[in-house]
């Protein structure tokens, strides 16, 4: 016999109502599907394990599209979270949501601080370095799009057979004999 509490399809949120920071907890509405701890939660629900599996599931869906995006592939794993599981050219650590406000702000206005100073013509991709006090190396920024032409363009330079190629100012220019 099905638990009659498992067949109701609206009622109140059966989240943990001591931990929940909403004012108007418990929500009532429709109810979903059991958690690990067994317990239905309303869309919404702000208790601790709601959060976590809401902020987990926001984050992969961030890695995803990065992955994708990259043209990387989960190697024995297929469509692995786990960004140790990715091949490609590099290692990737996806961050997402409220750490990465800070960084997004300072790196959005580097890039208006460049766009209004660029050359008529300019193409080359922007790139930002932060340079963090007592350390030696930078930590280098770019957005998610550039990035991924870039990485298309250094496959395409390293797949080209029989060709050798310099750098020049900036640009990757082929070498002749």
């Amino acid at each position: 016999m099905l638990n009659p509490d498992a067949t109701e399809r609206k009622g109140d949120c059966q989240g943990e109502k001591d931990k929940c920071n909403l004012a108007d907890c418990p929500k009532f509405g429709l109810l979903g599907r059991p958690s690990r701890d067994g317990k239905r939660r309303v869309r919404g629900c702000n208790d601790p394990a709601a959060r976590g599996k809401r902020n987990r599931t926001k984050g992969d869906a961030k890695a995803r599209h990065a992955r994708r995006k990259l043209g990387l592939s989960a190697t024995g794993h297929a469509g692995s979270r786990h960004e140790e599981h990715w091949s490609g050219f590099f290692r990737v650590e996806i961050k997402a949501g409220a750490q990465v406000g800070p960084i997004e702000t300072r790196f959005r206005a580097a890039k208006q601080q460049s766009e209004a100073s660029k050359a008529l013509g300019d193409i080359r991709p922007f790139v930002m370095v932060a340079m963090p006090e007592g350390v030696s190396g930078g930590i280098a920024l770019m957005t998610l799009d550039e990035f991924a032409q870039l990485t298309d363009l250094i496959k395409d330079v390293t797949t080209t057979k029989g060709a050798s190629f310099s750098h020049s100012g900036g640009v990757v220019v082929p070498c002749s004999g």
